[in-house]
């Protein structure tokens, strides 16, 4: 409690196929003094059930509205009575320790505890036993202080992948592949080349071995165009309530992208739909909203992974069938 560590980093293009990413910490030290400490930032999240509290030894005074706050009632009577038994074997020891021998007030103790043990950041993902560990080792590091420490420096492979989600414009992103034999935490990244400043976004965690996505712009190269048009109807297929009828509507779509960029472009494809897809060219992926299965409330979306030479175009195609009210 009361030391922390925010993660960010660097990404700097070396050439068409290979880049450098420094990961460096910016250590908060809230705590004590490190004198020649070694230090231990951890990517991930270690399972440690009671890291929200301080050891009674520290917060001596706060030993029975911590007992009550984590234990039984059992086990709240036996914490309760082994403070007691420290207090009186302190007093005719000598020993500069005590602890509060009244009755806990509930209403206050989350305050009370908030008072002594203080907070930090909480972790929102789930508890698990695969991390990483960089230790920096003689540190110093008065409390009160900060300190940016350089974890590491490394040579990655990168590509490039566009995405257009219908209905925004299509993104530029660098394929970051994690070759560095550890896993990459969640931090904000600064993408570089040539000294000029290409983008920042957020780096999400990156498990070794995995590969993850860095936007960095629009794809003013790539243009698209998107067109529907209804191609069959039915009409009055179904009464949802005494005086109302709905239609069966079939319509179709066109999704045309070109590509004047000098390479060949990846380009991964997602056209939502407000119905049920039916039909998609190309190897398109079909998928169903699980949420929304009403008649008249369907939804889903068609997903392809294209690739473009230079100068061409691609057309693609799809159908969805969607219940209207009837004219």
């Amino acid at each position: 409690q009361g030391m922390a560590w925010i993660p960010e980093y660097t990404l700097r293009i070396l050439d068409d196929s290979t880049a450098e990413l420094t990961l460096r910490g910016t250590l908060i030290n809230e705590a004590e003094d490190l004198v020649h400490a070694d230090v231990n930032f951890v990517v991930g999240v270690p399972h440690f059930v009671h890291t929200d509290y301080k050891a009674p030894i520290a917060v001596s005074e706060m030993i029975r509205t911590i007992g009550a706050a984590v234990a039984s009632p059992e086990l709240s009577q036996q914490i309760a009575t082994r403070a007691g038994i420290a207090m009186y074997s302190n007093l005719n020891s000598g020993t500069s320790m005590s602890a509060f021998d009244a009755p806990v007030d509930m209403r206050d103790g989350a305050m009370q505890l908030d008072a002594t043990v203080g907070s930090l950041p909480t972790m929102n993902s789930a508890g698990s036993s695969d991390y990483t560990v960089y230790t920096r080792q003689d540190m110093t590091l008065r409390r009160g202080e900060k300190a940016i420490v350089t974890l590491f420096r490394k040579t990655i492979p990168y590509g490039h992948r566009y995405r257009w989600e219908s209905p925004e414009r299509i993104r530029h992103y660098l394929l970051l592949k994690n070759d560095t034999g550890s896993a990459w935490t969640t931090g904000p990244a600064l993408a570089m080349s040539a000294d000029q400043p290409l983008g920042e976004d957020l780096l999400g965690y990156t498990p070794n071995g995995g590969e993850c996505e860095y936007r960095v712009t629009s794809a003013v190269n790539i243009v698209h165009e998107l067109n529907e048009r209804e191609i069959a109807r039915a009409l009055k297929v179904h009464q949802p309530s005494r005086d109302r009828w709905v239609d069966l509507v079939t319509l179709e779509g066109t999704a045309k992208i070109r590509n004047y960029e000098p390479t060949a472009v990846d380009v991964v494809v997602e056209i939502p739909v407000p119905g049920k897809p039916m039909l998609a060219s190309d190897d398109g992926v079909l998928r169903t909203d699980a949420t929304r299965l009403e008649l008249t409330n369907r939804a889903g979306g068609i997903t392809w992974s294209v690739t473009i030479p230079p100068g061409a175009s691609k057309t693609l195609t799809y159908q969805y069938e969607r219940y209207v009210p009837s004219g």
